[in-house]
């Protein structure tokens, strides 16, 4: 059967059916396979949200550059 006629058919079963569906599928994929499909990067997320002391550093620049500039 091909492809096409059978994504139509796994949309319409329930979910624990995709779920049973997958995991018999994923039985076949070698594991290394696996790990290159399931394996994504990570990367920090940085954030200053309700950093009360990258606001004192920011503000302290941002007046040290004032008063530079008011003395050039």
């Amino acid at each position: 059967m091909p492809l096409a006629e059978l994504i139509p058919l796994v949309k319409d079963l329930s979910q624990s059916d995709k779920l049973l569906l997958f995991k018999l599928l994923a039985k076949d994929i070698p594991d290394a396979e696996l790990q290159l499909v399931f394996s994504a990067p990570e990367y920090p997320v940085l954030s200053l949200y309700d950093s009360t002391e990258a606001a004192s550093i920011l503000t302290q620049m941002i007046e040290d550059d004032r008063e530079a500039s008011g003395n050039a």
